[in-house]
């Protein structure tokens, strides 16, 4: 049985005729995007079960979007960034041969973002065409390259959503807007206590933002922001330095294999590790252990 995204994948490489170049996954089954190289093609996309932010990564800019019989869109730009929206039909044409990156995103996931915010769970967006957004084409430029560096992970993944999420709703949104003012969430020292010590107690785990956001009955978006307040680090950014320095730790203390290492720290696997902690220390885990003993 595919997942939705899985699904969303699937069509449409079908319509496209073509592989993905990259899956962006944060693990089994936990697909976030794909790099698309495509020909020049006709498409309609019918029923797709996720909504799609494509940024346009190269290639030629002939584009034409179409919805209800009605041209929507002409002539992309290279870093705009477009909507496939899901549920609804779309047809595109493409003149030239371009390459693509798409994020998908569970109109679910975006209802229960919706509530979060104060706004309707209904909420639907504004269907976008090569819409100039640097902050949203980042966010894809990012986890381009923390897959292509194997370094995403299923905390990462989370974080990147919720904050794609909160952006679409902010600025895409259609018709209402998000509430003029949200009650300020403040983290206490107690309760910063208590998400620390949750953290090192499952630091060998797979830790969701969900989970964490839950200790403190607040939403995810909000956890995400008050977390970022107080702490000055991202969730996903304080649980990446715990689980390395547990890593430094184990390397130098015991004799344990890299792969035991990773897993005791939580990482998803050696090699997910040794990219994590090269591309944050500098050097590979084992070059690390051996310049310690020393």
């Amino acid at each position: 049985m595919l997942t939705p995204t899985q699904h969303s994948v699937h069509q449409i490489g079908t319509l496209a005729r073509v592989e993905p170049d990259l899956l962006i996954s944060a693990g089994a089954g936990s697909i976030l995007g794909a790099v698309w190289t495509h020909a020049p093609i006709m498409a309609k996309v019918t029923n797709l079960a996720q909504h799609a932010v494509v940024l346009h990564l190269s290639g030629s800019t002939l584009v034409d979007k179409w919805r209800g019989g009605c041209m929507v869109g002409h002539g992309s730009r290279i870093g705009s960034v477009s909507l496939v929206p899901a549920q609804v039909d779309t047809q595109w044409v493409l003149h030239g041969p371009s390459r693509v990156a798409h994020i998908y995103i569970d109109p679910q996931y975006v209802a229960q973002a919706a509530c979060a915010h104060g706004m309707q769970r209904s909420v639907e967006f504004r269907d976008f065409f090569a819409e100039t957004d640097e902050v949203l084409a980042s966010m894809v430029r990012l986890v381009i390259a923390q897959e292509q560096a194997g370094t995403l992970d299923e905390l990462g993944h989370d974080q990147m959503m919720s904050m794609m999420v909160g952006h679409l709703l902010r600025r895409y949104a259609l018709d209402q807007s998000l509430p003029a003012a949200q009650p300020r969430v403040t983290l206490t020292a107690a309760t910063l206590r208590k998400v620390f010590e949750h953290i090192e107690d499952r630091l060998s785990a797979k830790l969701r933002l969900s989970e964490l956001a839950a200790l403190v009955h607040i939403s995810e978006d909000h956890f995400l922001r008050s977390f970022k307040a107080a702490v000055g680090k991202t969730p996903h950014q304080y649980v990446l330095a715990q689980r390395l320095a547990r890593t430094r730790e184990l390397l130098v203390r015991t004799q344990r294999p890299i792969a035991d290492i990773a897993q005791a720290a939580g990482f998803k696997g050696a090699s997910h590790f040794s990219a994590t902690f090269r591309a944050h220390i500098g050097i590979s885990p084992s070059d690390w252990r051996e310049q310690h003993r020393q």
